[in-house]
């Protein structure tokens, strides 16, 4: 590897894919013209990498790992796994300014001294309090990375960048450095939280194996103040597994790993305790308890936490719920079953189902006024069809309406996966647009490498709800 720093073999995500069949594909697609009142019909893609920038910088990326909306704009954080262009090229945060605008570069983390292979993290998250207990209000655009170190073979850290809205420029610290042959250093998720003992604000960030660490945000500065120690395990041990998820809860505060969730006691003294636990092995690859995110409860009050179970690399992806503050399980369905059911007739088969790459995403419903959720997911189908396979992967993007516990669908970014069509494999990202005519348009952005060559293969696309909802059908 060149400049005497190695990169191991890590998998942050797991080898599945999502199917489609060949009879039905190439005469499924979405073609009919389609009147809308934000001026979108249908499947429109929005970002395709491999080009200069306007400021002349190379936008790529094999994936696109997270979208998000904030104070106007869209953002997004690409990776290159797998991407020809990296070491020399790191992972970018972009930026669309429009919707019939161009996305540009606008962070560049190779400029820090260190490498970074993915854009694991990127969330806008509002601090109501500062570090003192003083009120604010500041929305602030966070983005966190692995790091590789370029002078220190073997070594890295998590990277964190803090953008600064004024002058748009970005802020770098780093936690938790170190030797990441026994460390796998992948930070997650992040979540802003009040602690109701204290009053105060925190924003907590899985970093991996060492656990959650938090921070308070120090208004003089326009900076995160982060604790130097992490809050769980706070005995300097680590976990087995990566954290994958973070989320609120009747008024708690919850994270996974591997198949545990924790559960925080709040005060100056903040203990972690574990709260559910599915028995079992997990191979820390596919991940275990994903896309973990809150809902509400649809069996009595309060909320409920549901997520993605993927174990090990023969999983069916598990879709559970745990209901209210006695976190009651229940199971809903499960990814291979949404995918055999929408391609029974195709003669193609789920074998390998991953899924919860995020949270599951939050849509209004035009037809009835409530809340149905989005659930990306990818497959690694069984079929004789190879025209569909691509490295043992269903080339169309497949994601579940959940619109109740026991009434989901299935809808394929960009309709129907046909030969004319890209290789998408999977919905990992998704937000809501930020522009004036474009209040009912979902943005998707996705692939997933699974160690596989993919250079440029990173994609954006996006559509009306009613075309997402599916009721624009793309069978």
């Amino acid at each position: 590897m060149a400049r005497g720093y190695v990169f191991m073999k890590q998998r942050p995500c797991c080898m599945f894919a999502v199917v489609l069949a060949a009879a039905m594909m190439n005469s499924c697609a979405l073609a009919e013209k389609k009147t809308v009142k934000n001026g979108i019909s249908g499947w429109k893609q929005s970002y395709k990498p491999g080009y200069a920038d306007g400021n002349g910088k190379y936008a790529g990326g094999s994936e696109i790992m997270h979208i998000t909306a904030h104070k106007g704009k869209l953002y997004a954080f690409n990776g290159y796994w797998t991407d020809s262009h990296f070491p020399k090229q790191s992972a970018q945060v972009l930026r669309l300014d429009s919707a019939g605008g161009t996305w540009r570069v606008d962070l560049e983390t190779n400029s820090t001294g260190f490498v970074h292979m993915k854009g694991n993290i990127l969330k806008s998250v509002t601090f109501k309090t500062d570090k003192n207990g003083s009120k604010i209000d500041t929305t602030v655009l966070i983005a966190a990375s692995q790091a590789f170190n370029v002078n220190k073979q073997g070594h890295g850290a998590v990277s964190v960048f803090l953008r600064d809205d004024a002058t748009g420029k970005w802020s770098h610290s780093l936690q938790q450095t170190g030797i990441l042959r026994k460390i796998r250093r992948i930070p997650r998720d992040i979540e802003v939280y009040r602690d109701p003992k204290t009053g105060i604000d925190r924003v907590f960030l899985l970093v991996g194996d060492p656990g959650i660490v938090s921070g308070v945000y120090n208004s003089a500065t326009k900076r995160i103040e982060w604790d130097r120690k992490p809050e769980h395990p706070a005995d300097g041990s680590t976990f087995p597994a990566r954290p994958l998820g973070i989320t609120q809860a009747n008024g708690k505060l919850y994270f996974s790993v591997g198949g545990r969730i924790f559960v925080r006691t709040n005060g100056a003294r903040p203990k972690w305790s574990s709260v559910y636990r599915i028995p079992g092995r997990v191979n820390t690859d596919v991940g275990g308890i994903r896309g973990l995110s809150t809902i509400p409860n649809p069996t009595g009050p309060g909320e409920s936490i549901i997520f993605v179970w993927t174990p090990s690399g023969a999983c069916r992806g598990e879709i559970k719920r745990l209901d209210g503050v006695g976190l009651k399980e229940a199971d809903e369905t499960t990814l291979r079953a949404l995918f055999d059911k929408r391609f029974e007739k195709a003669g193609v088969r789920a074998r390998f189902s991953l899924g919860g790459y995020n949270r599951f995403f939050p849509v209004k419903d035009p037809r009835t006024g409530k809340t149905v959720h989005l659930v990306g997911f990818e497959q690694r189908i069984i079929t004789s069809n190879e025209s569909i396979k691509w490295n043992h992967y269903y080339k169309g993007a497949v994601y579940g309406v959940r619109r109740d516990k026991d009434n989901y669908s299935t809808a394929e970014v960009n309709g129907r996966w046909g030969q004319s069509k890209p290789v998408l494999v999977a919905p990992r990202a998704f937000a809501s647009s930020p522009f004036p005519g474009e209040e009912n348009v979902i943005y998707f952005g996705g692939h997933d490498a699974n160690f596989n060559k993919s250079t440029d293969m990173a994609w954006i696309f996006k559509a009306d709800v009613k075309t997402v909802l599916g009721y624009e059908s793309d069978r």
